[in-house]
């Protein structure tokens, strides 16, 4: 009977299109063959397109090809066996709400933030409300709010990709108040750099973006999304975090403030293949130290 490295290339490459990752892996370690026919990056893509996975355009990895060739400073490579296994383009990189906020605080690390007289909770929603919310978070009458934390290296984007082709980072919420109570909503994102904490207050402007929506008493009180973009970022972004939060206006007892659910973090690919130089990129990191956010007591993040 042949032996594994024995057998075509193209008849290894299909053997490890019906296995799971950890025995592709370990199919890796029979020798250098079997290790260089399985690091091939069209069975990844195959792979990719196979389980819908989203990768760059052609046209963004013609253009990265053809930009490494021409200069030794573009070192940017497409690991397709990493987007398959991390999926980073996906549509989001937050992942569902669990049906209590100890759960999330336990099973995320997310932070909580809320007066021990007034407590959020996590509400069931009826599947006649909305099509595509399950859960929501609800407020009460005292400032009640939630911070995620995202690593996007972690997640699967590339370092490199991050400082010198900068994608889209697009983060949205689904929010509504109650009809019977008027109500305020607040969301701040902020980009961070390795091993920072996020703090919105003095936070760079380039790396901050917030939304705020009220309502009035006797509101329609239907879902509608909040959106904001990142673009045109500092090089160094490592990391996003998002804070939310919400109260009503009224201070009725009970979690009569504003809703929040869906919460969304994706990051999009230019169609077309750009490159930032290390010196736009140092430039970037120098101008953000003089467009510094002035302190503001109502950031929560």
């Amino acid at each position: 009977m042949p032996t594994l490295d024995e057998y075509p290339d193209v008849v290894i490459q299909e053997i490890a299109k019906r296995l799971d990752y950890s025995t592709i892996r370990e199919m890796k370690l029979v020798n250098r063959s079997v290790y260089a026919t399985l690091s091939d990056p069209l069975l990844w893509i195959d792979l990719c397109e196979r389980d819908h996975r989203i990768v760059p355009s052609r046209a963004f990895r013609k253009g990265l090809a053809k930009h490494a060739l021409n200069d030794e400073n573009c070192f940017g490579k497409l690991d397709f066996e990493r987007i398959w296994v991390k999926d980073p383009f996906r549509s989001n990189l937050v992942p569902p709400m669990l049906p209590s906020i100890e759960t999330m605080k336990r099973d995320y690390g997310w932070t909580f933030t809320e007066n021990s007289w007034t407590r959020m909770i996590v509400e069931e929603i009826p599947s006649d409300e909305h099509p595509e919310i399950s859960r929501c978070i609800a407020t009460s009458h005292s400032w009640g709010g939630r911070l995620v934390t995202i690593d996007l290296v972690k997640e699967g984007v590339p370092e490199w990709l991050l400082d010198h082709v900068r994608p889209r980072i697009v983060v949205s919420e689904m929010v509504r108040p109650r009809f019977d109570c008027a109500s305020v909503y607040r969301m701040l994102a902020q980009l961070l750099e390795e091993g920072e904490d996020a703090n919105g207050r003095g936070a760079p402007l380039q790396r901050c973006r917030a939304v705020e929506r009220t309502w009035p008493q006797w509101d329609p009180a239907k879902w509608e999304r909040v959106e904001v973009e990142f673009d045109g970022y500092p090089a160094g972004m490592r990391k996003i975090a998002v804070g939310s939060e919400g109260k009503d206006k009224q201070y009725w007892r009970g979690n009569y403030g504003a809703k929040f659910a869906n919460l969304q973090i994706r990051t999009e690919m230019p169609e077309e293949f750009r490159w930032l130089s290390a010196e736009e990129a140092d430039g970037n990191r120098e101008r953000r130290q003089a467009m510094k956010r002035p302190a503001d007591s109502s950031d929560t993040v």
